[in-house]
Parts: structure tokens; sequence; C-alpha cells
């Protein structure tokens, strides 16, 4: 790397330019940085059930629903009844909605004395007038199964207004205009806002706020535990520039190209802040080490970086390998361009680090309090040498203790559990949560179920298996208010005289399809041919376990009543939730084996001996049986967020290891006592090691502060990985290279281990104490 620093070094000036040119460049794209919270917009469209369900959308109006739920003492009251009357008028013509079912414009077949009668439950130009036209109107509407808990809570405190909306259009700004159309209403009974694009509503503010207060916090206490450890102003600025501009770069580019931020992504400025800071922290160490004379600063600075590039280059590789490896096998597009970006980012914090860095750190003057160091040691190196100490004579016993918490930690493996719930994501308290809730209690929940009938569908027998699956369904705790044609044809025969059933002979279905066709929700359960219905229902919010025996149930059912007449297939989101569950495990271990396999070619290529590069590993496997114990004790679940834990700890983590072997290699060869050599090591790397553990724990434990769930775990399992990754390093490394090295051996004739020979040269270069350990 000699070559490469001295051009680097050489074209210091150069470099800073490009820095400044580019940086300027992409701030003005970052203007255009959107935030995309539609989860369902990331679903793989290579997916045979995700292609299913987004031809449900196509075919049948939409499959995105926002309910607006009203709750009262009682909504059968005249003014509601207004109120929903004017804003279902509102919503209908509101561009990006579909349809809207409401009280005021929900189908109704009524009995006459001559026959029947097909149209509105409410008459929108002659609504009730008097207690007891709302008296009639609320008798009637309980006795009917077709609204009772369905669109009118059965004790009737709560009522909803659905608006379907199309697929093709920006959901987001569609129910904030209907979300504004109520607020303008100004209702005076509650109201709650309920389905995935309300949902989406709260999560892009919340991407936002979390932006806003995280990302300056996160420099805040980088900026104190810098100040801490340098107590110097290129200590503290240089790093926080370079994970600044490491931002702007990667953000600009991903405005140029049209890739929005998400729910997953939003997390790349916070972890470029933590992570990238490392790098920069490594080589302004060895800087402040290396570089002592101001008259041979340009010099000192070429060796300085000659010697910490490579393990800075191999640490960002490994790193930026524990990202790339969710481009492969991850189920949402979202987690690949998380991948991408989190990878495009470390690149160029990384580049940043090697170039820009050292760029800057010729420019500054040489301290002259590092021109000869004082008999007192520092805090750090005083704190390492305790270590140094026990390490070095006690490697057995932190082998043993590390042992132990490897066993507590595989004992809690077996717990972890996989979660998609995406209720789960908000806090206890929040507006989602709330509505959740009522809808669960008084609608049997927002989670839709679909089943696609294939068929002909004025067949009375397959009408008649439509009719199968929906009271199959109905035996199935957490499945509600299954809907299709059925129970029209079936109120309508019932209307005639001949009951509640499926009639008998196709010219029947006929006649009563004759008098029903027309009607606007027929586009939402029958396609035009008449070959092709839908079945409908809601399910409430379970636990992941129960969701996939429910989708088991429903397809064992469909396989085996599947005949020449009907075909059955099932899709909606309980569905794609179970394939995003069996992505979560595949993603798991095949991030983990790509991550854990390029970080063994790296140790293999810097060692070139398999048995240090396994030694080397020894950190990352402590640190991942601890994460995922910690996951099973503390009932932490894998999800869509926590799933990124492993590779990014062994991305992140093998830092440590990396620069302690290559610091260790380093002193090795100048000092034949391994003893010498890892003492020195430790009180270099070591405290650098330490530096950085603090500042990347304090950075992500500011996910704490977050609103979405999944990234508060997420901060606590990367803060839990950056300490045991970091303790690892400097305990169990240099404990196991004692152990398994020939000449790490104590020397008997002696019960004190010196850090160098009392009689061996030391240079002022050297720096180091003539001392023995105690």
């Amino acid at each position: 790397m000699q070559k490469f620093s001295w051009v680097i070094i050489k074209l210091r000036v150069l470099i800073i330019i490009f820095v400044i040119l580019i940086t300027g460049l992409l701030i003005f794209s970052l203007k255009g940085l959107k935030i995309n919270p539609d989860i369902i917009s990331y679903l793989p469209k290579t997916d045979n059930d995700v292609k299913l369900f987004d031809y449900i959308g196509e075919e049948y109006k939409g499959n995105s629903l926002a309910m607006v739920a009203i709750e009262s003492d009682d909504i059968f009251d005249l003014e509601t009844i207004k109120s929903i009357n004017i804003l279902t008028n509102k919503f209908k013509v509101l561009p990006g909605v579909s349809y809207v079912t409401s009280l005021t414009n929900v189908l109704d077949i009524k009995k006459l004395e001559d026959g029947f009668e097909i149209g509105k439950l409410i008459d929108e130009f002659n609504l009730p007038k008097n207690p007891e036209d709302i008296k009639n109107l609320k008798q009637y509407t309980l006795s009917k199964d077709m609204y009772r808990g369905r669109i009118v809570s059965e004790n009737s405190t709560a009522t909803l207004i659905v608006c379907r909306l199309n697929d093709n259009v920006d959901k987001v700004d569609t129910a904030r205009k209907i979300k504004q159309l109520v607020q303008e209403e100004g209702l005076k009974q509650k109201v709650y806002y309920g389905g995935i694009p309300f949902q989406m509503i709260d999560i892009n503010k919340i991407i936002t706020s979390d932006l806003i207060l995280l990302v300056p916090l996160i420099i805040l206490l980088i900026i104190v535990s810098l100040l801490f450890a340098f107590r110097s102003f290129r200590g503290v600025v240089l790093p926080i520039l370079t994970v600044v501009i490491a931002n702007i770069w990667t953000l600009g580019i991903m405005s140029a190209l049209g890739i929005p931020l998400t729910v997953i992504s939003n997390l790349i400025p916070i972890i470029l802040i933590a992570v990238g800071s490392a790098y920069s922290i490594h080589v302004i160490h060895l800087f402040k080490e290396k570089v002592k004379d101001e008259n041979n600063k340009i010099n000192q600075s070429i060796e300085a970086l000659s010697n910490i590039a490579i393990p800075v280059l191999l640490t960002g590789v490994t790193t930026m390998g524990g990202f790339l490896a969710f481009v492969f096998g991850s189920y949402l597009t979202m987690i690949r361009e998380f991948g991408i970006f989190s990878c495009l980012g470390v690149f160029f914090s990384l580049f940043l680090s090697i170039t820009f860095i050292p760029a800057l750190l010729t420019f500054f003057p040489v301290r002259k309090k590092q021109i000869k160091e004082k008999e007192n040691a520092s805090f750090f190196i005083n704190m390492m040498d305790l270590i140094g100490s026990f390490i070095l004579k006690r490697e057995r016993l932190i082998i043993f203790i590390g042992l132990i918490l490897v066993i507590i930690g595989i004992i809690g493996i077996p717990s972890v559990k996989r979660r998609v719930d995406m209720l789960d994501y908000f806090k206890p308290g929040s507006s989602i949560r709330l509505t959740e809730e009522l809808l669960e209690k008084k609608f049997g929940g927002s989670i839709p179920i679909q089943v696609i009938v294939e068929g002909d569908i004025l067949d009375p027998e397959v009408l008649n298996e439509m009719k199968g699956m929906e009271d199959f369904l109905t035996t199935l705790d957490d499945v509600h208010n299954p809907q299709s044609i059925v129970e029209l044809i079936e109120e309508m025969n019932d209307m005639m005289g001949e009951g509640k059933k499926i009639p008998d002979s196709r010219m029947k279905v006929d006649n009563l399809w004759f008098l029903i066709e027309g009607e606007d929700i027929l586009e939402q359960l029958v396609n035009d041919d008449k070959s092709e219905a839908l079945i409908q229902a809601t399910i409430t919010n379970v636990d992941t376990e129960r969701m996939k025996y429910l989708v088991g149930q429903i397809d064992e059912y469909v396989k085996s009543h599947n005949s020449s007449v009907v075909t059955f297939s099932q899709t909606g989101m309980p569905l794609i939730y179970q394939n995003l569950d069996n992505s979560i495990m595949k993603s798991q271990l095949q991030s983990l084996i790509i991550a854990i396999c390029l970080i063994f070619i790296c140790l293999l290529l810097m060692n070139k001996s398999i048995k240090r590069a396994l030694v080397g590993l020894i950190p990352i496997g402590f640190t991942l049986v601890i994460i995922l114990g910690f996951m099973g004790f503390t009932k932490i679940p894998l999800d869509i967020a926590t799933v990124l834990v492993g590779s990014i700890s062994i991305g992140i983590g093998i830092d440590y290891s990396i620069h302690f072997m290559n610091r260790f290699k380093e002193e090795r060869k100048r000092y034949p006592n391994e003893l010498h050599a890892l003492d020195k090591t430790l009180e270099t790397t070591g405290k650098a090691i330490i530096i950085n553990v603090i500042t990347v724990t304090l950075g992500f434990l500011i996910l704490l502060f977050a609103n979405l769930i999944p990234l508060r775990r997420f901060g606590i399992l990367i803060a839990i990985t950056m300490i045991s990754s970091g303790i690892g390093a400097i305990t169990l490394l240099p404990a196991a290279i004692l152990i398994i090295t020939k000449n790490g051996t104590k020397n008997n004739q002696s019960p004190k281990v010196k850090r160098i020979t009392e009689d061996e040269e030391i240079t002022e270069d050297e720096e180091i104490e003539v001392s023995v350990l105690k």
C-alpha cells in the first residue's frame, strides 16, 4: 500500500477539491428524496401469490381498503346518519376511490307484499326525519346478517365507511384527503382511521420525525464520545465530516435514481453515522500515533496510511459483505434496496477515510504533546494495562467464561420466534393500535383474506361450492364475515319465497341475476364474463404461528375441493405474511452464510493461515450466539428489522478482529515474544476498539427513541453486538492466540511477565513504557 499512500498524500489537494465538488452536486439532489411507506409496493412481483393479489386489485376495483370508523353511544342518530351520508358522497367523487360502502349507500334487498325491491338501505335523498324512522331503521339493519357485524357493530355503537382505493393511485395522498374531508365535517363522535392506506400516513410521519429527531441526537452523542476519546478538534470533526459526506452521497444518489426511503432504509443515515465513523477513527488514531515530526510529516503520513489502509479496507469490505448479503434471498425488495445502498454508503465512508481524511490530516499541525509522551499514562492506556494484565495471565479462565456465556446463549436460541405482525410495529396506545383494536372487537378485524373462485359462477353447483367455502371459513376462529355473490343470491331467493339458499336450477339463478345485474357492488364480486368470483373475509390480528395455521387449513380445504367444475385459489395478506415469514428465516440463514464465508476469505488472505482465520472468527461466533440467545430470553422476535441484525453484526463486528489481528501481526514482527506483541496490540489497537465500541454503541442506542418498535429492537441488538464483539476482540481473541500459539505460553521462570525486557532498546517512536504487568 506504500504506492497507494504516496499517491493519496501527493494528490491531497485534488482529492479535497473532488470531494467538495461531488458533495455540493449531490446536496441539490437531496431535495428530491421521497418516502414510500407502502410495504405492499415492495412485495416481489415474481411471486405467484403476489401476482394473484395484484390481479385481484386490478380486476375487482382495488384491494386496499381505507376505513373510517365512527363510534358513539348509538350511531342510529339523525345527525350521525346525515354526516355519514355527506361523507359518503364526498368520498365517492374523490379521485383514487373506486367504491364506497356505508350505511347510506349499501345495497339492500327488501321484501314487499308482491315481491322484493333492490335499492339502498337508506335513501340518500330521503333520510330518516324523526326518532320513529331511526328506530325502525335500527331494528331492520341489525336484523340482517348482511349488515350486522360488517358495516355496523352488533351493539350499534360503531359503523364503518369503507373506501376501496384503485391500485394505480397514490394511496397515501388519497387517504390523507379522506382524512381531511372527515376533519372538515367536524364530527362530534369519535373517529378512527383503519386499513393499510391510513397506516401508511402514520408510517410516513414516523419516518420523517425519526430522521429529524434521531440523526441530530446520534451526531451529538458521537461528538461527545469522540471529544472524550481524542480531546482534539480533528478527532471530533473529521469522523463526523466523513459520515455526513457519506450520507449526502448515498441519499443524493438514491434521490437521483428515484429510490425512496422506506421503513427499513430510513436506518441508512443512522447506520452510516454510527458505523462509518469507525474507519476514520482508526485512521486518525494511527496518524496520532505515527505522525510526530512536523518536518517529516508527509513521509510519516505516508507510512501511517500504508499501515492502516489494509485493515481499514478489509473491515470495510467485510461490512459491505454483510449488507450485500441482503440482496440475495430477501422477499421484500425494500430489504434488497437497504442492502445495496447501505453497502454503497459504507463504501463511501471507507473511500473518504483512506483518501479524504488522510489528505486533510496532512494540513493539521502536529500536536506538541505527541512528540514525547509524558510518564503518566492516559485513561485508556491504564485501562488497557489492566485488561492486558488479566488476559495475559488468565487466558484459560477467559476462554472458560466465554464458553459459559456461549452455552447460556445456545439455551436461549430455540426460544427465538419469527413475527410479521404489522400492528406490532407501533407503540401501545398509538392511533393505529387503537383503531385496530376497535375493528377487531366490533367488526372482526381489518386484514383481508381472499379466495378466487373459477368456474361457471351462475351454475348452482359452483354457487353451492362457494357457500361451502364460506361455511368452512366461519368455522375458523379469527376469520370473520366471509361474503360473496352467494349472499345476494340467497337473499333474493328468500324474498321469492324459496328460502335462504341457492336456487336448485340454472334458470332460477339466471332470473335472479337479471334483477341484480348492473349494481355497482357486482364489480367487486364477479368478473364481466361470470367465469370468476371473489370470496372475501377478514382476519383478526393474530400471531405468526396462528396465521400460518389458518392459511394451512384453508389450503387443505382448497386442495380437497378443487375439481373440474370449480377451482379455488387462496390469496390475501395472511398468505403474503406467511411468505414473508418463511423468507425471514431463509434470508437470515443465507445472509449469515454469505457474510461468514466472505469474512473467512478476508481473514485467510490477511493471515495466510486457516488456523488464524478461524481464530479471527471467534469473536463473531461468540457475538452471534449472545445476540440470538438474548433475543430468545427477552422474547425479541425476528421481523423485517431484526432479521438484519445477524449479517450486520458479522460485517461490523469483524472489524475489531481484523484490526486486532493486523496490528498483532505487525507487532509480532517487532517483538519475538507473543506476550509483548499482544500487550502492545492491546495498548494501541485495543484503545481504538474501545473508542469505537463506545461510539457505535451510543449511536445505535439512540434508536430506543424511535417510534417504530422493530427499530428500537434493532438498536438494542446492534448495541449489544458492538459490546460483545468488542469485548470478544480484546479478551477472547488474544486469549485464543495465546493458547494456540507455540510461543504464547507463559514464562514459567518468572511470576511476572514484562511488556518488554528492561535491557531491550527502546526508541522514542515506539513510545512504550518499560513496565511489568502486575
